[in-house]
């Protein structure tokens, strides 16, 4: 007879052995990118797992980093990224605290409006996209390849920084008020420290949304100065003579970031993700 001590156990060891099978589903395929990145083209395609020791090597990162204009690539890809995050931070939090505390004609509307693009295809939206840079002689620029990544960005951005706003107890401002502060202090010195959390949500899908990003920057970008790393990964992988572990080297490089990021500001993240969900 199964007693419920032993029907508690059961469901503890299986959900910790779901747990490591979907850990090893989506690592697997990141370890097995490092692990080629290491390893000479000879024995990539040799067909083996295990490779003997000779056959590991750093000439796929040096070539990738001293040959190739990877460089050039990284370095667009990173400014590209940090405009973006702090253009979105800027405007998201100012349409989402409007949005949050005004009553305005037509609000409803509006934010269904902001938000139904995030319910098409972002293919949908490439030809508006380069219509609208195009008119606006941005084609082929970094400032074109920010606005065009924006509009992926601030709805989502938008819309959870409005739920956090909304979450945050009016008393607080309304104490403010009454310390004699103006809205500018209001917001810098309460209202965006609390919010932190939730900034720092916004912030890092910004940032992952723009370093990821290959449609917007494949249709504006057209010259080597505004090229980023997702288009450096595409011209490695359909060039004539393909070198696997240049491509893989190339894709660790490129996913490094990201995990650094990651490590940095998980605690932030998880705040924000959980507090955003919890009225205040």
């Amino acid at each position: 007879m199964i007693t419920k001590r032993h029907r508690k156990t059961i469901r503890i060891t299986l959900t910790y052995i779901i747990c490591v099978l979907a850990f090893i589903f989506f690592i697997m395929p990141l370890l097995w990118i490092t692990y080629s990145s290491f390893r000479s083209p000879s024995a990539i395609l040799s067909g083996t797992i295990i490779s003997p020791a000779g056959q590991y090597t750093l000439d796929n990162y040096r070539t990738i980093l001293s040959v190739t204009d990877f460089p050039v690539y990284f370095w667009n890809s990173l400014r590209i990224g940090f405009m973006v995050t702090f253009a979105a931070m800027v405007l998201s939090i100012i349409g989402a605290y409007g949005l949050s505390r005004y009553s305005l004609k037509g609000k409803n509307a509006y934010i269904m409006g902001v938000f139904s693009t995030q319910m098409f295809p972002i293919v949908l939206l490439l030809i508006p996209i380069y219509n609208i840079i195009f008119t606006m002689g941005l084609f082929n620029t970094a400032l074109g390849v920010v606005l065009g990544q924006l509009m992926l960005v601030l709805p989502f951005a938008v819309w959870m920084l409005k739920g956090y706003f909304d979450n945050l107890p009016k008393e607080i401002e309304d104490s403010a008020r009454i310390d004699g502060c103006n809205l500018f202090q209001m917001l810098f010195r309460i209202v965006l420290p609390i919010s932190a959390p939730g900034i720092m949500v916004a912030a890092f899908y910004s940032f992952v949304v723009s370093w990821g990003d290959y449609l917007v920057v494949s249709v504006i970008s057209q010259s080597q100065k505004t090229a980023t790393l997702t288009l450096a990964l595409q011209r490695l992988s359909s060039s004539l003579l393909l070198r696997w572990g240049q491509v893989a080297a190339a894709t660790v490089l490129t996913i490094v970031p990201t995990i650094l990021l990651f490590s940095f500001v998980q605690t932030r993240l998880v705040e924000g993700l959980t507090a955003g969900s919890v009225k205040a």
